[in-house]
């Protein structure tokens, strides 16, 4: 039976989160977690040149346990099952959030297949039962999903905080996100056009309030 996880996003940025394992695995979360702005550790006694080549906090020892004290978040990427036991243990001492990877019985959390685009993300989770099936649809929607979706959420947001900085309802608001969506920005984006675009929301924006004020 799949767990119901409750889906989220977690802001990292500044928080201390802790990986074991050095492998290009463990890179590769370590790195996620850069991305995210965190300050991350990583404890193993090998890593691969990438992660000491990255801006991470390396320590070239086994994780033994009290590293886990005072951290957010933590991944256990190092495949073995004598140290997850102990970090799961440490982690519900100590109320940090763990994910063991490929052994979902043991994580607070399991980390979803993501499409990025800018502020963008699409998080695609089949509870565990297929981490094959999340990729697959991952990388379709990756196909489907270009940079000009970045361009548009970032325009939208723009709309969005002038709206909120002049009050407008709610309401009033929602309709023009619709509008927007529904005009050719999209297209325009898609062929390089940003200051058509750019004019395009202007006029949509105007005419809404022209309409309904």
């Amino acid at each position: 039976m799949s767990i119901p996880y409750y889906p989220v996003f977690l802001d990292l940025r500044g928080k201390r989160c802790v990986v074991i394992g050095g492998g290009p695995l463990a890179a590769q979360k370590a790195l996620g977690l850069v991305q995210a702005e965190a300050s991350v550790e990583v404890y193993a006694p090998e890593v691969v040149p990438e992660l000491l080549e990255s801006p991470v906090a390396v320590f070239r020892r086994p994780y033994r346990k009290g590293d886990l004290a005072g951290a957010r978040l933590a991944i256990d990427a190092g495949g073995d099952p004598l140290v997850t036991a102990v970090a799961r243990r440490e982690a519900d001492e100590q109320g940090v959030l763990l994910n063991v990877v490929d052994v979902p019985a043991a994580c607070d959390f399991i980390a979803p297949a993501v499409v990025k685009r800018g502020p963008l993300q699409v998080a695609i989770s089949t509870s565990g039962e297929s981490p094959f099936l999340a990729s697959a649809l991952r990388r379709r929607l990756e196909t489907e999903l270009g940079e000009e979706w970045r361009e548009l959420v970032e325009l939208v947001g723009e709309v969005r905080r002038d709206l909120r900085r002049r009050r407008v309802p709610v309401v009033d608001q929602t309709r023009i996100y619709g509008r927007l969506l529904d005009s050719s920005i999209l297209d325009l984006l898609r062929e390089g056009a940003v200051a058509a675009a750019r004019r395009e929301i202007a006029r949509v924006v105007r005419e809404d309030e022209l309409v309904n004020r």
